[in-house]
């Protein structure tokens, strides 16, 4: 055999090589969306991650008021300020 031919069939298998280790990273892939993705149960602790969801919400929208009413009392100590 010549060295043409060896090289030829040396890059034909390592080739090969490559797209059966892609072809099998692939299927994996495919086994693990379809077996275990869909399939996936709730968390355990969804009833308390609902809670603590509710009670963030809570905190933001106290927050959220609070920096409303910020206009207000900035403009009582201005006047308040003024008037002295």
């Amino acid at each position: 055999m010549s060295d043409s031919n060896k090289t030829q069939s040396s890059f034909s298998n390592l080739l090969l090589s490559v797209l059966g280790g892609l072809g099998a990273f692939l299927i994996f892939g495919i086994v693990v969306f379809v077996a275990y993705l869909p399939n996936r149960p709730d968390p355990v602790d969804s009833e308390t991650h609902a809670k603590r969801q509710i009670a963030a919400d809570e905190s933001r929208a106290q927050g959220i008021a609070k920096l409303g009413n910020l206009d207000v009392a900035m403009e009582a100590t201005v006047n308040s300020y003024l008037k002295d």
